[in-house]
C-alpha cells in the first residue's frame, strides 16, 4: 500500500508547499538531502534547484527534498489541473490563491 503524498510542513516552500512528494520511504539518502531532484533524481545545482521545504520523512526525521526546474513545472501544472476542478472557490470561478500560485510555479521558466 502506497504512503499518502507527503506536503511540506514549513512556510519557507511558499506555494511550492502545495506540490506534492512521490513517496518518501521509497526516496534515496541524496534525494531526501536535497543533492538530486527528489522527482527525476537530476543532480542539482544551487542556482537550478527549487527548495521543497522541509517535510516529514520516515520515522519522523525530518527531510529536506529539492526538485529541477522541469519537474517542479511539470508537477505543478499536474497539481493545477487536479486544484481547479475540485476547489470549490475555483469551481465557483472566484480569486483563489492556491490556484494563482499553482499558475504561476507551472509556467516559470517555461519556454
Amino acid at each position: 500500500m502506497e504512503a499518502p503524498a507527503v506536503r511540506a510542513t514549513s512556510s519557507d516552500a511558499g506555494p511550492l508547499a502545495l506540490l506534492p512528494l512521490p513517496n518518501v520511504r521509497r526516496l534515496s539518502g541524496l534525494q531526501t538531502e536535497g543533492a538530486v531532484c527528489v522527482w527525476c533524481g537530476a543532480s542539482l545545482v544551487p542556482h537550478t534547484a527549487r527548495d521543497l521545504g522541509a517535510r516529514p520523512g520516515p520515522d519522523g526525521v525530518t527531510i529536506f527534498p529539492r526538485g529541477c526546474a522541469g519537474c517542479v513545472r511539470a508537477t505543478a501544472s499536474d497539481v493545477y489541473r487536479i486544484h481547479v476542478a475540485a476547489c470549490s472557490t475555483c469551481l465557483r470561478n472566484q480569486p483563489c490563491t492556491d490556484r494563482q500560485a499553482l499558475c504561476r510555479l507551472a509556467s516559470e521558466g517555461a519556454p
